[in-house]
């Protein structure tokens, strides 16, 4: 989701960096005790949303300019938020039911002043992405709106009625996947608006999804041994061995050049993809890695 070359420091080379951002991880203390569920970057700050404290909005959003000291930020309604996207000029943010209705996206030009705009459906979205043109969000009752940006929302038709929870884009398509349905649980559209089913690697509930340049990588909170699946287009997948069986929620690639992929369990020295997952002892983190020059280590 962010860029980690933006914090090259002179003289330091991307590798290094990739190498020092996947294991020398820091607790930091958050600015509320809440649920955070999202994060996006914008350039100078990072904003993260998050889905409890349902009854209190004041407290709901938090932003810091380096990712160690954070300061509460009131949204724009009290909101289960779940996924937030920079466009260039605006967060936008949605949301997955609330108690209010007609207002299940918020944007923000600073991530600091919120502000409630009408989804195109009060449903419970659980992803957006933009695609240098247009957000595209999905929601788990099958459901996809875009917007121009992210103030007026229109509703497309989805591939298929599942339960979408992970949208990117690689330059090309979205490609959207679905914790639910029978051989078609990723979709793909050039624009926001057409959409078109694919046939995934396997039946799991796909949670989470990211591009690096050369191919997309999504994970999945089922399966046996099998919770990642990878394409370099969005159209033919091939499943992959995930490093454990946890519930796998998210996945971010860290935006230091382009690799093939190659999904090995040996640690390396290059550019990376990570994903988080829900449970698991110790182990809710994996990491696949690359070399600089692409190939595995």
């Amino acid at each position: 989701m962010s860029n980690l070359t933006q914090f090259l420091p002179p003289g330091k080379t991307a590798p290094r960096i990739a190498r020092m951002a996947v294991s020398n991880w820091q607790t930091r203390t958050s600015a509320g005790s809440l649920d955070y569920s999202c994060i996006a970057w914008n350039g100078t700050l990072f904003t993260s949303s998050m889905i409890s404290g349902f009854s209190d909005a004041t407290n709901k959003v938090q932003t810091s300019p380096d990712g160690i000291t954070w300061t509460v930020r009131a949204a724009a309604s009290d909101k289960y938020w779940t996924s937030i996207a920079w466009n260039g000029s605006l967060f936008a943010a949605v949301s997955r039911g609330g108690s209010l209705s007609g207002d299940r996206v918020m944007t923000s030009p600073d991530g600091i002043t919120w502000t409630s705009r009408n989804a195109s459906a009060d449903v419970d979205w659980h992803a957006i992405a933009w695609n240098g043109t247009v957000f595209a969000a999905v929601a788990g009752g099958g459901q996809v709106m875009t917007s121009p940006n992210g103030i007026t929302w229109t509703s497309r038709t989805s591939a298929a009625a599942n339960q979408w929870y992970a949208i990117a884009w690689n330059g090309t398509v979205f490609a959207a996947v679905a914790q639910s349905g029978t051989g078609n649980r990723v979709m793909t559209s050039p624009d926001g608006i057409t959409w078109t089913s694919r046939t995934s690697a396997a039946d799991n509930a796909w949670r989470g999804i990211a591009w690096n340049g050369t191919v997309f990588a999504a994970i999945a909170a089922s399966g046996t041994g099998n919770r990642v699946m990878t394409s370099p287009d969005g159209i033919t997948w091939t499943i992959r061995t995930s490093a454990e069986d946890n519930g796998w929620t998210a996945i971010a690639w860290n935006g230091l050049g382009t690799a093939p992929m190659y999904l090995l369990p040996a640690a390396g020295t290059g550019t990376v993809f990570a994903a988080v997952a829900q449970d698991g002892t110790a182990n809710r983190v994996m990491t696949c890695h690359f070399s600089k020059f692409g190939s595995p280590s």
